[in-house]
Formats: structure tokens, C-alpha cells, sequence
């Protein structure tokens, strides 16, 4: 659901994150102000008050028709065009919500409700990066609100931008000791960011909730993150035993069996956790991986592009979109792909690798050659480097 531009301020919403979190729906709807309408003629303020009406009897279509008269008669209305926004978005059609909110911010810019139903728009389209950049700014401006508070956090968790949402969370979490949600993702982003000590400490506070299921989900995600992942996999059972619909729970349970060594039982679970949230990074990059170190080029190829959408900036997606091109024999898309991640991981060794195979079936053997150099030259100072982007 959608914000009105007339419901005031931003109230809280219940919202619990997970390691790849699954944010809520914020409230709120359209905007409630009309004026009296002529009982003769279809004035502006007629047409409002019907499309309105359409709205709250959840007959989108008609009022998705009314509105679009509507902005046709009054095209610099903020009301007008916010509110057929939420009605375009409340049936998906997210792209054409945004031509709406844009068109509201064209006539008044800093309007936070337009904003903040822009960034869901966005946000409901998987386009993170732009969400977050849409929250930043209205954070800049209104930095009490709690909904941008929780969805700017949930997309920086979404694009693996931890230390960023750990600078966001970490005052909220300090000023309000009974926010569960802000409590969940810190300790959620501290985990991930390998503060492993601070996100314990975040996990005793959320203990005396009551919440087991949280509570085992945050333990086992510090159990994986420490090297241990046979006792993960069992505490994250636990918490999926408690509540199987844990926002990110059977992703990050996935990964827990694909570090132990059950790499079917991962896939199966990787699965479901797709099904829960199609715009899993994890999910769709280490299942896609799986599939393709399984030969499955074709199948992996839909996950692991999916990856690199999630995460444009990501050179562990780029190297697996360019390795899975390699296996599927498109050359000139796999050389591109792992070109890039060549420039920016240089000491990336199984990069090189590809390079060299893929340098080889294009008949450029002097590039081939060079490549295996480099990865001869790697190999001898592998065990100094640290860990390179998922394979």
C-alpha cells in the first residue's frame, strides 16, 4: 500500500529485515481532501470525488480511468497526479506511477509523500540503487521519518551496502531501545559486515523479546559468518521450525548447507527462498553459480543475470555472468563481462583463468598466454591473498 499526499506525517510501520530482508508494505492510501462538486456538470472536483470513491471500493480500474481524466483536466494537480500514482502502483504498474510522481514533483518538489511513494515505486521495481538515492535525499529533509528509515535500510541491506545502513541504524538503534526492527537490521548489518562482537550485542538486546525465531536467525547468521556452518545450519533450522516464513531465512539457511558441503539440500533450499523474494541477491547469485560449476549453463544464466541486475556494482555477478556466457559460447558477451572484472579485481586469479580459455577459443593466443602467466604468477602468492568473489 501507498501513501496519500494529504495523510500527514509518516507513522510507523511493523517491519521486520532479514539477510536479504523483505520489507514491509507501507500504509496509508490516497489523499482524502475534496471539494463540493457541482450537481449539474462534471467538474475537476466531481471527477476527483468519483475516482476517489473507485479507490476505496477497490474498483482500480475505474479509478485508474477517472484519474487519468482527471490529470488530462487539471495536469498541474499534486493531488491529482499523487493519487493516481498509488492507484497505478496498487495494480502494478509501477513504471507509469513513477511518469505520475515525477510529474507531482515537477509542481512541488520537496513534497516528502510523493517522494517517499517514489522511492517505494522503485523500490517495488527491484531498482535499489535508485530507492536509496530517492531516500537519502528526503532523509536529508525529514529525518524523523520512520518508513524512509526502514526502507533505506532494507535497500542499502539489499545492495550489500552494510557499513551504510550500520551509519543509518546505529543512532535510531541508540535512541530507541524498543524498536525491533531497527534492532533486527543493525545486528542483521553488523553480522554481515563481519562485526560479528557488536551484532552479539544487538542479539542479547532482542532476546528479551521473546522473539526466538529472530533470535536464532541472527545467531545462526554469526555462527556462519565465524566459520562454523554445521552448527549453523542446525540453529537456522531452529528458527525456520519457529517461523518458516522468516524474512531471508531460508536464504541465508541455504547458505549455511551450501558451506557444509550439501549442495543439493542448498539448491532445494535456495529455491524456496526464491520463491519468497525473486530479488534475493544471494539466492539468485550462488544458485546461479551452483548450477553453472554443474554444467547447467542455460538455467544458471536467468538467476546469475538477475544477480547482476540486483547489484550492478557487484564483480562477483560479473564474473559469473561472464563465466556462464563463456560456457554458453557467447564469446564476445563473456569478454566483456570478464574483461571488467579483470580491470577491477587485478589479482583475481580464476578471472584469468576464463580470460585464458575464452583468449584461446577466440584465437588471440598471445592474450591466452599472458593470462596464464598471470594466473601462474597468482597461484604462487594465493595463499596471501584474501577471499576473491564467489566462483
Amino acid at each position: 500500500m501507498w501513501v496519500g499526499r494529504n495523510q500527514g506525517k509518516f507513522s510507523k510501520t511493523p517491519w521486520l529485515a532479514g539477510i536479504s530482508i523483505l520489507l514491509f508494505l507501507l500504509s496509508a492510501a490516497r489523499t482524502a481532501q475534496t471539494q463540493s462538486a457541482s450537481a449539474d456538470t462534471v467538474s475537476p472536483e466531481s471527477l476527483y470525488k468519483e475516482a476517489g470513491a473507485a479507490y476505496d471500493r477497490r474498483d482500480f480500474v475505474q479509478a485508474i480511468h477517472l484519474y487519468e481524466q482527471l490529470v488530462q483536466m487539471r495536469p498541474d494537480s499534486v493531488e491529482a497526479r499523487t493519487d493516481f500514482g498509488v492507484a497505478l502502483a496498487h495494480v502494478g504498474r509501477y513504471v507509469d506511477a513513477v511518469t505520475q510522481y515525477h510529474e507531482a514533483l515537477q509542481h512541488d518538489p520537496k513534497n516528502p509523500v510523493v517522494r517517499l511513494n517514489l522511492a517505494l515505486a522503485w523500490y517495488k521495481q527491484a531498482e535499489f540503487v535508485k530507492a536509496a538515492d530517492e531516500l537519502a535525499g528526503l532523509r536529508k529533509d525529514h529525518p524523523e521519518g520512520q518508513q524512509s528509515l526502514y526502507l533505506l535500510a532494507d535497500c542499502y541491506l539489499r545492495l550489500g551496502e552494510n557499513r551504510e545502513a550500520i551509519s543509518l541504524l546505529q543512532p535510531a538503534y541508540d535512541a530507541n531501545p524498543d524498536d525491533r526492527a531497527v534492532d533486527y537490521a543493525l545486528g542483521t548489518a553488523l553480522i554481515r559486515d563481519g562485526q560479528v562482537e557488536k551484532g552479539g550485542v544487538v542479539i542479547d538486546r532482542i532476546m528479551n523479546s521473546g522473539d526466538t525465531g529472530v533470535v536464532n536467525l541472527l545467531i545462526g547468521a554469526a555462527q556462519l559468518a565465524g566459520g562454523d556452518p554445521k552448527t549453523a545450519v542446525a540453529t537456522i533450522r531452529k528458527a525456520l521450525d519457529t517461523d518458516a516464513n522468516l524474512p531471508g531465512g531460508w536464504s541465508l539457511y541455504a547458505q549455511a548447507l551450501q558451506e557444509n558441503g550439501e549442495i543439493e539440500e542448498a539448491k532445494d533450499a535456495f529455491q524456496r527462498a526464491l520463491r519468497a523474494d525473486p530479488n534475493d541477491y544471494d539466492a539468485n547469485l550462488r544458485l546461479g553459480a551452483l548450477l553453472r560449476h554443474g554444467g547447467n549453463f542455460q538455467e544458471a544464466a536467468a538467476y546469475l543475470q538477475r544477480a547482476l541486475e540486483l547489484r550492478p556494482a557487484s564483480v562477483a555477478a560479473r564474473y559469473q555472468v561472464g563465466a556462464v556466457n563463456l560456457g554458453l559460447g557467447n564469446l564476445e558477451a563473456a569478454r566483456k563481462d570478464l574483461e571488467q572484472v579483470a580491470r577491477d579485481t587485478p589479482d583475481f586469479q580464476e578471472v584469468h583463468a576464463q580470460l585464458a580459455t575464452l583468449y584461446a577459443r577466440l584465437k588471440l593466443p598471445a592474450e591466452s598466454q599472458r593470462e596464464r602467466e598471470i594466473v601462474l604468477k597468482l597461484n604462487e602468492k594465493s595463499r596471501a591473498t584474501g577471499p576473491q568473489p564467489n566462483q
